[in-house]
């Protein structure tokens, strides 16, 4: 009888030791067996430059950088940029090729260069090691949206959308000129303490500071590089509709922006720098800014 029991027990021991061993695997094979980080950036200041495909950004200063040395970047775009490329987490590797995506090239004491693209619902980012065949779906965990969103921008969406700060403080003189000479046309002009208007003797005090003050980290909607869209271009080349000078204690020259008539059905205008970038603006704020004098005289 003892030596059935012993053998029992033997059988028994022999049955735990196996459970045991096949839950140890198959724990094993269920935990993580590649690198959450494997495209974390834990020091962003050690980047020196980063390219996208044709783009360049470098820096310039602390908190500056360059799109291909011409154009200041967004810094809210540069501040998520570097989120990314800190938070960016390893999901899961997949089993599906290296696909056409962007190229991203971190240069500088850790340079590191990978593929960024997304599934055709743009719901999943994969990433890819240059020089890799492995595959990974990546995350930023807390952020729901389609992280490959970022990297895809182009060089217009990138660029720094403030295009002037100015306010009544700095102000100094402001006309709008009006090609139509049956528009009245705006000046509006700083006079030891305060504005004044030419035709205007009560002038709303109020209004004017408000007008002046929208000029202030003024943002463009987006900036247009030649040729991306046919149709501005060629508005461009046709006379502008209102001419906006603004003289301002912060510059020598002064800013000088060529509005032009909207498209038929569009709800946008464009508008061509001294230098003859352009850039469009929505309707409703462009509708606060096309004044005359009269519309600042005060009433009762």
């Amino acid at each position: 009888m003892k030596g059935k029991v012993r053998y029992l027990i033997l059988i028994l021991l022999i049955l735990l030791l196996v459970n045991v061993l096949f839950l140890f695997m198959g724990k094993k094979s269920l935990g993580i067996s590649f690198d959450e980080e494997k495209f974390v950036v834990r020091d962003t200041s050690s980047i020196a430059s980063i390219k996208l495909n044709d783009m360049e950004f470098t820096r310039s200063g602390r908190d500056i950088w360059l799109i291909n040395g011409e154009y200041r970047m967004d810094p809210s775009l540069n501040t998520l940029l570097f989120s990314i490329l800190k938070r960016v987490r390893v999901q899961k590797p997949v089993d599906i090729p290296v696909g056409e995506g962007v190229s991203v090239a971190l240069l500088g004491e850790d340079p590191m260069e990978f593929t960024v693209w997304g599934n055709p619902t743009k719901t999943r980012t994969y990433f890819s090691m240059k020089g890799e065949e492995e595959v990974y779906q990546v995350q930023i965990p807390g952020y729901n949206e389609y992280v490959g969103g970022v990297f895809e921008l182009n060089k217009d969406q990138w660029r720094d959308r403030v295009v002037m700060n100015e306010s009544w403080r700095t102000i100094q003189k402001l006309t709008l000129d009006y090609r139509d000479e049956t528009s009245e046309d705006l000046e509006i002009e700083f006079d030891d303490d305060f504005f004044i208007m030419e035709g205007v003797q009560q002038l709303d005090s109020n209004k004017v500071v408000a007008y002046l003050n929208q000029f202030q980290y003024f943002q463009v909607n987006e900036w247009l590089s030649p040729g991306r869209i046919k149709e501005y271009d060629s508005l461009s080349t046709k006379p502008s509709f209102a001419t906006l000078t603004i003289e301002s204690i912060n510059s020598d020259l002064p800013i000088m922006l060529e509005i032009f008539p909207k498209m038929e059905g569009d709800r946008i205008f464009l508008v061509m720098t001294y230098d003859e970038s352009l850039f469009v603006v929505d309707d409703q704020r462009m509708s606060q800014i096309l004044l005359s004098n009269k519309d600042f005289k005060q009433t009762d």
